[in-house]
């Protein structure tokens, strides 16, 4: 088995999905974070979000 698949089965098994989705690429790192965070304190979700051009709050869920 290679190293991917058992890297994906470990994952798999602490209880992840892999998603594939498109963002846009000034987001990338902000959702990589956001993601990665979730990840690790499972006890939270993602529910707001930041208008880059005003930067105002607004309910993102």
């Amino acid at each position: 088995m290679s190293k991917n698949k058992v890297y994906e089965q470990k994952k798999k098994a602490s209880g992840l999905k892999k998603v594939t989705v498109w963002i846009p690429d000034e987001a990338e790192a902000e959702l990589k974070m956001v993601a990665n965070f979730c990840c690790e304190n499972r006890g939270f979700i993602p529910f707001m979000v930041r208008s880059l051009l005003t930067g105002k709050m607004k309910k993102g869920v």
